[in-house]
């Protein structure tokens, strides 16, 4: 295997993360990864149930209810069968408007009743289509999040009990340790998931700790120390600053490219139904190295505006958004020139790029055979198989209203949105000056096709990152060395330069 030289320097220590081998001064070891496997998107996956319990609906129905506990089944996809698997249902609308209809969420947890998974995973989730004629929504929007940001993985299984079939579901990965560890050299820091209600990011006052103890939040790791003071430092920071004190000094608080990012992503597919508009379907990781927040995407099932959050999902203003006193996170970006400005630069990149119409057309066009036969099986499905068919480009109408079309939504909320920044973003805005000094003496200069660090009066740690959270190197820069990177993929090129005291984010453009 041929490894690019990234690195030049003298005495640094380096170790490169490319393609899921980890490579470093004293060789390399490969490690296949079953979930890949598992996440396949070519073809349908197919998974069955039998419960041991007769009265196994009303249980779900009742843990549903209470929010807690699973039911045991023995699960198989045909060729591994797992005995003892916790299920449950899930979700918030999506169980309720299924109504009556067998097709609710899904959630198995394979570690529940026994110490074992299912190639590597210890929870999958089954989301029901509710809301989403295309059946795509989801899926795609989980591809395209994931070219800029740590998220789920996902594909199609079709879900059976015993010989009654179900009918055909978008299979999410889980947000825990494990994801996380795909995403992040350091996945040990706590990840918070907003509750069902929503969660504002507001700061609270009341008696004890109101975070923990108010629905609002959960803690998903580390949940034995229990330690929430990172959190509500954050938070508290947040919605507490003053506009100059938290635009000068938000990088100890919170890592600006991901919030962005995923600010941006909401707005381009009108994702409403998340931290941006209802509040919900949002994950907080924190790292223990640095303490800066990051925000992950979840519950994408009504993406392309098939959740208005009583906006109009086409030509919602992308800074004039109506609940921003309620949105401490939100507002902060839009208020701090800096913020916002890269916040305006990653919509604009994204239509340009991976939220191009031409790309949403690329991902109907691959994903939509693949299902199109388990779609018109689907006897359980909320629309028609015609409707599957008008939704992938066109406008569905129902008693219920107009669900948008994926291609129809794409062309109209991009065309709306490049104006927009058109009249908000200067023209020659490039993001971070590659020859600035950027911390602590450092200077970043590009000569012939390749970066120079120099100047540096303390000693960094520099970590890089791709644009959509993949950590693929790092080095050690004392006072007074330099190093070039060379060799660098096209594209934007995202540099953490740490001191002991602080941290810094330098995006390259590598064009």
């Amino acid at each position: 295997m041929h490894l690019p030289n990234l690195f030049r320097a003298s005495s640094l220590r380096i170790a490169i993360v490319l393609g899921g081998i980890l490579v470093c001064g004293s060789g390399a070891l490969a490690q296949a990864d079953s979930t890949d496997i598992l996440f396949a998107d070519t073809s349908v996956r197919g998974y069955s149930l039998h419960f041991y319990d007769d009265d196994w609906k009303a249980k779900m129905e009742a843990n549903w209810v209470a929010d807690s506990g699973y039911v045991a089944a023995r699960f198989t996809d045909g060729v591994l069968t797992l005995d003892s698997v916790g299920v449950r249902y899930k979700g918030n609308s999506s169980y309720s408007l299924a109504g009556n209809s067998p097709k609710k969420p899904f959630k198995i947890k394979f570690n529940e009743f026994r110490t074992q998974t299912y190639y590597g995973e210890k929870v999958l989730n089954f989301s029901n289509g509710i809301g989403d004629p295309s059946f795509l929504r989801e899926k795609i929007s989980y591809d395209i999040v994931s070219r800029y940001l740590p998220a789920p993985r996902s594909n199609f299984v079709t879900l059976s009990v015993d010989t009654q079939a179900i009918g055909l579901y978008t299979q999410v990965e889980q947000a825990d340790k494990s994801m996380l560890k795909r995403w992040y050299a350091d996945a040990t820091g706590n990840l918070f998931k907003a509750g069902d209600d929503g969660a504002s990011l507001a700061k609270l006052t009341a008696a004890g700790n109101p975070y923990s103890d108010s629905g609002y939040y959960e803690l998903k790791t580390n949940e034995t120390a229990n330690d929430w003071t990172g959190f509500v430092k954050f938070v508290e920071f947040l919605d507490g600053s003053t506009d100059s004190s938290f635009c000068a000094d938000y990088p100890k608080f919170l890592d600006a490219e991901n919030v962005t990012k995923e600010l941006a992503f909401n707005m381009v597919f009108s994702n409403f139904d998340s931290y941006t508009g209802s509040g919900r379907n949002y994950y907080l990781y924190q790292t223990s190295d640095s303490g800066a927040m990051h925000i992950l995407p979840w519950d994408m099932n009504l993406s392309f505006g098939g959740y208005s959050n009583g906006w109009d999902v086409i030509n919602q203003d992308l800074l004039t958004v109506g609940n921003l006193a309620d949105r401490p996170l939100n507002r902060r970006v839009l208020s701090c020139q800096p913020l916002r400005y890269r916040y305006l630069y990653w919509v604009k990149t994204m239509i340009l790029g991976a939220a191009s119409t031409d790309s949403v057309n690329a991902h109907v066009a691959r994903l939509a055979p693949v299902i199109r036969a388990s779609v018109a099986a689907d006897s359980n499905k909320f629309y028609t198989t015609a409707a599957f068919e008008t939704n992938l480009t066109a406008n569905f109408r129902n008693t219920s209203g107009v669900i948008l079309g994926l291609e129809y939504f794409s062309k109209a909320r991009n065309a709306k949105l490049l104006a927009q920044v058109a009249n908000y973003l200067p023209a020659d805005y490039v993001g971070i000056k590659s020859s600035a000094a950027v911390a602590s003496g450092l200077k970043v200069q590009r000569q012939a096709g390749q970066f120079v660090l120099s100047g540096a009066v303390e000693p960094l740690r520099i970590e890089l990152f791709q644009t959509n959270g993949h950590r693929t190197g790092e080095l050690s820069l004392q006072a007074g060395q330099s190093a070039t990177l060379s060799s660098l993929p096209r594209g934007m090129i995202v540099l953490r330069i740490r001191t002991a005291t602080s941290a810094r984010t330098l995006v390259l453009n590598n064009l």
